[in-house]
């Protein structure tokens, strides 16, 4: 991860500076945790925060204000911000992904996204609940409604999912957006993923990725950029995007558990919590599954890396690999954060309590279909018994 970038001040900073002003920003979410709740979005002030510390630029060209970092740095922040609120932590770790993302688009397209300021913002959105596409000279007149759109509150663009043919993503302008307030869940209540609807509005067609050419790393930041995660298949690595604010949110589970039993005292009988020996082994376990999940991430980040300097071309069976690293991985903090929340007694469930929050988070994370494990694990079991995969998302 290791890497230094100049920023648009002529200041030179290195990746394990931004992660340390991620780890800065820690408390500060933790305090602002029930306000972002609340807010069902991220708060203001946050985003300030993020932009400040220069957390949305972090994997973003350089010739438009980024500071050009490898997606492993993102991840590290991730990591880090994850600790302190889970939805946070998510549009932490989107918005410098979407910001990468736009790197994929026509110098053009990164010209006019960027035009205002190099602290544009942008929300994506997958799933489609309808779209009709009209066929337009130069483009198409694009109508629909999408939902789950993460931190689209902040975004002056959305990146929306067209069937196509070609199956792109179509980048709009806030301006052509009207955007629904929908978000009313369990967890990660405060990532503002709410609904977005288009009515009528032109897309020039090069303003449409085309979602073939990015699953094979063949889009025009590899040309204009040729950093390593411009070189490698875009679906084998995308979703570390959701694992690693997983990932750090299961460790602020694991370090809200320690501190609720370090000073609860059971009313009936008057037993120090930290004594339970049911405890221990809980929280052994937990961290440990947290840890794992970690440590996996990383390898396979520099894996990637790896291969995509030195120009391999990575079989199927370890793409599916890593998918299935990825998958795993978010399954182990979930289990993690549940075990501990079941054993943290009767306080657990106040919400003033950061465990409850955190495992309330992770668990809406997971249900995300991407981090899903049965269809991945499908997919990994089939080519190493010899049989082809039946999905294209690796």
């Amino acid at each position: 991860m290791a890497a230094s970038a100049v920023t648009d001040s002529g200041v030179s900073v290195t990746s394990e500076e931004i992660v340390r002003r991620a780890s800065a920003l820690v408390p500060v979410l933790r305090e602002r945790a029930a306000t972002c709740e609340m807010l069902r979005r991220i708060p203001d002030r946050s985003r300030d925060d993020f932009v400040a510390a220069g957390l949305t630029r972090i994997a973003q060209p350089a010739p438009h204000g980024g500071l050009g970092f490898n997606m492993d740095t993102v991840y590290e922040v991730a990591l880090e911000l994850g600790r302190g609120c889970g939805s946070s932590a998510w549009m932490g770790s989107f918005w410098p992904l979407h910001n990468w993302m736009v790197g994929m688009w026509p110098k053009a397209v990164q010209d006019e996204y960027w035009a205002n300021s190099p602290d544009t913002l942008s929300s994506t959105a997958w799933d489609l609940v309808t779209c009709q596409i009209e066929p337009a000279r130069g483009g198409i007149r694009l109508s629909g409604h999408w939902d789950f759109s993460s931190g689209i509150d902040h975004a002056a663009w959305a990146m929306l999912f067209v069937p196509g043919p070609p199956v792109g993503l179509a980048l709009v302008p806030r301006k052509d957006l009207r955007i629904v307030d929908t978000w009313h869940a369990t967890g990660l209540c405060g990532s503002g993923s709410n609904d977005v609807f288009v009515d009528g509005a032109f897309v020039p067609e090069h303003r449409i990725l085309n979602m073939e050419a990015a699953a094979n790393a063949q889009t025009a930041g590899r040309e204009l950029y040729g950093t390593p995660f411009y070189k490698l298949p875009l679906y084998t690595w995308l979703t570390y995007s959701l694992a690693a604010p997983v990932i750090g949110m299961a460790q602020g589970a694991v370090e809200s558990f320690e501190d609720l039993m370090r000073g609860r005292v059971e009313g009936i009988g008057g037993a120090r919590a930290a004594e339970r020996p049911a405890n221990h082994l809980r929280l052994a376990e937990s961290s440990a599954e947290v840890d794992a999940s970690r440590i996996l991430m990383r390898r396979n980040l520099c894996q990637l890396i790896e291969w995509a300097e030195t120009g391999v071309e990575i079989p199927i069976s370890e793409r599916l690999r890593i998918r299935r690293d990825i998958t795993f991985g978010g399954m182990l903090c979930n289990r993690a954060a549940r075990r501990l929340f079941d054993a943290a007694g009767a306080h657990a469930i106040k919400r003033s309590v950061p465990l409850q929050r955190f495992t309330r988070d992770v668990d809406a994370a997971v249900h995300s279909g991407v981090l899903t494990w049965d269809p991945t694990g499908e997919q990994y079991g089939r080519v190493r018994l010899g049989l082809a995969p039946t999905s294209f998302f690796y």
